[in-house]
């Protein structure tokens, strides 16, 4: 059974960096690709950025998310890639498509910005962690890609400022006891990470962070929940972020907080990294 990655596209110049992303994504994943076009628009743009991709084309009358959610249900299907024209303003089609396919799909999905830089591989990704099993297997998602093919995993840890570890007067040797403890709970092979650790707005600084360290995509667990006070580092991303985002849906059992303890003492002033 030969793995897949469905690339919804639409009839628009936006499903060409869908295309290239969705064939990045397949390299990891050593799959193949499949375009899906619900013809709501002609197919015309669609079918010549298909050709031009080298990937076959299933063009189907169904609305847009059935058919998506069809597309995706069979068992060889990895993830699906979509763009996020419109997702920043909350109103456009294809954002309402991005957001409420995001919300239901049970695989990963990658939403993709429509002036992302067309890249051959992905080379780096970055993968928050806020001390919830949800984000440590998003990064273990990430890390079988890494060990099938040449891949930079960058972790970043960000505390708001009523969450700051407290320190004793030795603060540069137990934050880096502290950094080490995390990445030992968190990450199941820590030699094979960078750790960024920052404090204040979780959202800025993984977009802040992204740019600084060049990466291709954000890799993100979640519950899927889009609702008040839910995914705000999600919904910042899909707002703001100018490089593919990769959401990857947790069960809701998998919320268990499981950060490690910190130690005691005065308080954390800075950060490293």
């Amino acid at each position: 059974m030969t793995t897949t990655i469905v690339a919804a596209i639409d009839n628009s110049a936006a499903a060409r960096p869908v295309l290239a992303v969705a064939r990045a994504l397949a390299l990891l994943y050593d799959a193949e690709v499949q375009a899906v076009h619900a013809r709501e628009d002609g197919q015309r743009t669609a079918r010549a950025a298909a050709t031009a991709a080298g990937v076959s084309l299933r063009s189907t009358a169904a609305p847009v998310i059935p058919a998506l959610l069809e597309a995706a249900r069979p068992p060889e299907v990895a993830a699906v890639v979509l763009g996020s024209r419109g997702v920043g303003a909350w109103s456009h089609r294809a954002g309402h498509v991005a957001l409420e396919l995001a919300g239901s799909l049970p695989k990963p999905l990658m939403v993709v910005p429509p002036d992302t830089p067309t890249k051959g591989a992905f080379r780096r990704i970055l993968v928050p962690l806020d001390g919830l099993r949800r984000t440590e297997a998003a990064l273990a998602e990430v890390m079988t890609l890494g060990a099938r093919h040449p891949l930079e995993i960058v972790v970043l840890h960000v505390h708001d400022r009523d969450s700051v570890p407290l320190f004793s007067d030795q603060r540069h040797h137990e934050a880096e006891a502290w950094t080490e403890e995390f990445l030992r709970r968190h990450c199941p092979e820590p030699e094979r990470v960078a750790f960024e650790l920052r404090i204040g707005i979780p959202g800025e600084h993984v977009l802040r962070v992204a740019k600084d360290t060049d990466a291709d995509v954000i890799a993100i667990g979640w519950s899927q929940d889009l609702g008040a006070g839910h995914a705000a580092v999600v919904r910042e991303v899909l707002e703001r972020s100018t490089i593919p985002a990769l959401l990857i849906p947790i069960r809701a059992e998998a919320e268990l907080r499981v950060a490690p303890a910190a130690p005691r003492g005065g308080q954390l002033l800075g950060s490293r990294g």
